[in-house]
C-alpha cells in the first residue's frame, strides 16, 4: 500500500508542475516561395547549350561553373542574365549573345536546364574550376596574358587569372 501512496504521490505532485501547454493553433498555410527565379535558369541554360551543345555532362557542367563564379566575383555582374549578356571592349563575353546561334535542339536544351537548376538549387560545380573565370573553345586560340590555363575539359580550355 505504501508502494501505491508513494507513486500516486508523484503522480499528483509531477501534474502540479507540468507546465500548461497552449492548444495547438492553427498554422497558416502559405504560398510556395520559388527559391529559383526563372529568369536566372533560362540564361543559364542558354548559356550551356550555346556554349557547350555537343559537351558531354561534365563539359556542360563546366560552362555553368564559370558563369557562376564570375556571378560571384567582384569584376562581373551580380546576376546570372547579367554575367551572361555582358559586354566587353571585344564585344560580348560569350559569343553566342552576339553572333549567330546554333539551330534549337529541344533535347539539348532540357539538357542544359536541368544542369542549370541542379547548380542554382544544390550549388554543384566542377572542383578543379573553383578559381576559373573564362573558358574558349579548343578551336580558337585568344592571347589571355590575364589568365593561366587551368584545365581542359571536352572541347574547352579553363582558365583562372594570374594573381
Amino acid at each position: 500500500m505504501k508502494k501505491f501512496t508513494t507513486l500516486s504521490l508523484l503522480l499528483f505532485l509531477s501534474l502540479m508542475v507540468t507546465p500548461k501547454v497552449k492548444p495547438i493553433e492553427r498554422v497558416p498555410v502559405l504560398k510556395p516561395i520559388s527559391i529559383l527565379n526563372p529568369k536566372d535558369v533560362e540564361c543559364l541554360a542558354k548559356n550551356i547549350y550555346y556554349e557547350a551543345p555537343s559537351e558531354p555532362y561534365l563539359g556542360k557542367l563546366a560552362v555553368a561553373t564559370v558563369t557562376m563564379n564570375r556571378v560571384r566575383h567582384p569584376d562581373f555582374p551580380k546576376t546570372v542574365c547579367g554575367v551572361v549578356y555582358q559586354k566587353n571592349s571585344r564585344g560580348c563575353q560569350f559569343s553566342w549573345t552576339c553572333g549567330p546561334k546554333a539551330a534549337f535542339n529541344s533535347k539539348l536544351y532540357t539538357q542544359a536546364k536541368e544542369i542549370a537548376v541542379t547548380v542554382l538549387t544544390n550549388n554543384v560545380n566542377v572542383v578543379s574550376l573553383e578559381n576559373a573565370l573564362y573558358f574558349h573553345n579548343t578551336k580558337v586560340t585568344p592571347n589571355w596574358a590575364f589568365a593561366r590555363p587551368v584545365v581542359r575539359i571536352g572541347g574547352h580550355i579553363f582558365y583562372e587569372p594570374k594573381t
